[in-house]
């Protein structure tokens, strides 16, 4: 350590009261970002739309699943000859 010059050295520095002021505005900020604003209650009607809906996405991959096996085991040619047509 003598071959360095005094000046030169690095001391760590102390977090000063600007930086402590735009750190705490910072994690301010990220907590408003964070926090929920809408507390806002589902009613039934919506708690209905979305199990029906998660439902139907339920099974409707149950059914692809089963075409792509029957396809897989040879019962079918296409997945397409499984399912009707709109």
């Amino acid at each position: 350590m003598d071959d360095i010059p005094s000046n030169e050295i690095t001391i760590p520095h102390h977090p000063t009261p600007l930086y402590r002021q735009q750190f705490t505005a910072a994690m301010v900020v990220a907590a408003r970002k964070v926090e929920k604003t809408d507390t806002k209650e589902e009613t039934p009607t919506e708690m209905f739309v979305r199990i029906s809906a998660a439902k139907l996405t339920k099974e409707n991959k149950r059914v692809k699943s089963a075409a792509k096996k029957l396809v897989k085991t040879k019962q079918i040619k296409k997945i397409s000859t499984f399912f009707l047509k709109k």
